[in-house]
């Protein structure tokens, strides 16, 4: 294997890891109860960021969780596609 392939084949590698964990961010979980508020701003160094509202403790949580889990749903049931 020549030196170039070896460089190529290591940036397709770091590529594939960088893809894999920026697309799956974990938070941690919520308490559990309804959902009184939803959350999001833009910030220009990260993107969007959301957070939901339940039983007056605000904590952020993925895209996902926030489009399914709208006012009044129970959380973490919502989080849930069934």
């Amino acid at each position: 294997m020549t030196c170039q392939a070896r460089y190529l084949l290591a940036a397709l590698v770091l590529a594939l890891l960088a893809v894999t964990t920026a697309c799956t961010p974990d938070y941690p979980a919520g308490p559990s109860g309804r959902v009184t508020d939803r959350d999001r701003a833009y910030f220009k160094s990260g993107g969007w960021r959301y957070w939901l509202t339940v039983d007056g403790r605000k904590f952020r949580v993925t895209r996902a969780d926030y489009r399914h889990c709208v006012r009044g749903s129970n959380y973490p049931t919502c989080t849930t596609r069934g």
